[in-house]
């Protein structure tokens, strides 16, 4: 059986995230992510890693599409719950269809919350003079 391969997204391409106007040759570029208590909870990787569990209904499909280990998706997906207030992706074992994953709701609302952060993030990032000599008064 032939792997299914995920669609290109424009997020897939870009996980620089927040790059600013290029000035002069200069250009600042940021990442975002959130951390609790200092480990990293929900970032670029992790929430396209939810993505793909919610198109493909498996954890190994999804890591798959990415180019990932099983046992890697797995363990982020486990510190992704474990950090979380309630899960979000839920695992099923057995049956005769064998088992699947679900993204829950509030999988379904940390992904919307973390592309719309994004994209503020970016659009202030477009807002920055990259340039660090400049200042606002020289209309540079």
């Amino acid at each position: 059986m032939a792997k299914r391969k995920s669609k290109p997204r424009a997020h897939d391409q870009d996980a620089g995230l927040g790059p600013s106007p290029s000035r002069d040759g200069c250009r600042l570029n940021g990442r975002l992510w959130l951390e609790k208590d200092g480990e990293t909870f929900i970032a670029w990787g992790r929430v396209t890693l939810l993505e793909r569990i919610r198109e493909h209904g498996s954890i190994n499909a999804a890591a798959a599409s990415m180019g990932m280990g099983y046992r890697h998706a797995w363990t982020l997906v486990e510190q992704m719950n474990r950090m979380s207030p309630k899960p979000l992706v839920e695992k099923s074992t057995g049956g005769s269809g064998g088992g699947g994953t679900v993204l829950t709701e509030e999988g379904e609302t940390v992904i919307r919350n973390f592309w719309s952060l994004v994209d503020g993030f970016r659009r202030w990032m477009g807002d920055r003079d990259p340039r660090l000599w400049s200042s606002p008064e020289n209309g540079a």
